[in-house]
């Protein structure tokens, strides 16, 4: 009996739960259906935006970067970023299609294409602007950034942004080339520990790379050096 009681309360507890649910939707009834349509709205925004305009921009910015690309491959830098009258440019890409992920990554594209004409200036500029879920391509951006400063007799800045690549990814292929960049760089600036520190390091975990052949040499360089 006791038990039948509870299962009554609990059935009366659940009726008053609803009517009280239905009495809020029906005094709310203009604000709910507000907030339904502003939410229905949104998402058939986002969805015509992405998929009306974004993705058909994306397709012709795609077509006119596979053209500057060749060009890249090439060596042609200037034409590359510039194009002609009949292919748009890095430059140009980057400009009219601004929204797509190939303007993204015809930022990359122009960043190195600036550093191979030896401007230097437009190569920071450029490649600080690009980003990407691709470590390699960023690490890659940011050591070409060094390579920039280092042209403009620029070490510390050039240091920063060698460091920053490897923050951003280390393999062993790249990160010991930029070690050895560091290193020298040190060097120039009489931190001969620290650039004992980055020969420590190619030594240590990429022996089978280019750059360890010599690396006791330059490792006992610095050390007589500082006795």
């Amino acid at each position: 009996m006791e038990k039948k009681n509870v299962t009554e309360k609990q059935l009366a507890n659940l009726e008053e739960g609803l009517s009280k649910a239905e009495q809020f939707v029906e005094n709310n009834r203009k604000s709910i259906f507000s907030i339904i349509g502003i939410i229905i709205l949104a998402f058939i925004l986002f969805y015509s935006y992405n998929n009306l305009y974004i993705k058909p921009l994306n397709e012709k910015a795609q077509k006119q970067l596979f053209i500057a690309e060749r060009f890249f491959e090439q060596d042609s830098f200037k034409l590359a970023l510039n194009g002609n009258e009949d292919f748009l440019g890095f430059i140009d890409i980057i400009d009219k299609y601004s929204k797509t992920k190939s303007a993204s990554l015809a930022k990359y594209y122009a960043g190195i294409s600036f550093y191979k004409t030896s401007n230097y200036p437009d190569a920071i500029k450029t490649l600080e602007k690009f980003n990407s879920q691709d470590k390699l391509l960023l690490s890659i951006a940011k050591i070409t950034i060094g390579d920039a400063f280092s042209d403009l007799n620029q070490p510390e800045e050039a240091l920063e942004y060698y460091l920053k690549s490897m923050d951003v990814n280390k393999n062993n292929l790249i990160t010991p080339i930029v070690l050895m960049k560091c290193s020298k760089i040190y060097e120039s600036l009489n931190k001969s520990d620290k650039a004992i520190d980055c020969y420590n390091e190619i030594k240590s975990n990429y022996p089978d790379s280019k750059e360890a052949l010599n690396i006791d040499k330059n490792i006992n360089k610095l050390i007589n050096e500082n006795k």
